[in-house]
């Protein structure tokens, strides 16, 4: 029991989004995806979930610079692995994400093990009825009643320096 404990104590959660270098084939991809995991693994890490990279057009143009060859990237595959590995495997992980010639750019982010992703609909219960919300259609409530003028212009000689 104190080992799994001290194990659990140890590990620590992690979400590895990336961009894969365009000039991949389509066919290609998934295999960089699984050899990613396989590295994970290796550090000593468990994959808990990922998403396969899909091409998306970059908010910028990013460069790469491969040996002495510079590439300019205006698209890239984008995807993400979200794994649990102890604390002193972490530095292998990014060793390897850094040497990865395939891999644009990386972002490693220590996070949790439980789905934080919000859908665009929420169920509210409350009572005996159930209420759907979109997200799109939520306003925000006003808690502070409306001031009169008089209310206003004495707030904002309160601001005021002289």
């Amino acid at each position: 029991m104190e080992k799994e404990t001290k194990n659990e104590e140890n590990l620590a959660v992690f979400e590895a989004g990336f961009t894969l270098l365009p000039s991949l084939a389509v066919e290609q991809v998934p295999a960089k995806v699984e050899s990613l995991k396989e590295m994970i693994q290796k550090a000593g890490g468990e994959v808990i979930s990922h998403e396969t990279p899909t091409l998306i057009d970059l908010a910028y143009p990013m460069t790469k610079v491969i040996q002495t060859t510079r590439y300019k990237c205006v698209t890239g595959y984008f995807g993400w692995v979200k794994f649990e590995i102890p604390k002193e495997g972490i530095v292998a992980v990014k060793k390897a994400l850094d040497a990865d010639e395939n891999i644009l750019r990386y972002l490693l982010v220590k996070t949790v093990r439980e789905n934080t992703l919000i859908s665009g609909k929420m169920l509210l219960k409350g009572g005996d009825e159930e209420k759907k919300i979109e997200f799109s259609n939520v306003q925000p409530e006003l808690t502070e009643p409306e001031s009169t003028p008089e209310e206003i212009d004495k707030s904002i000689d309160d601001l005021v320096i002289v």
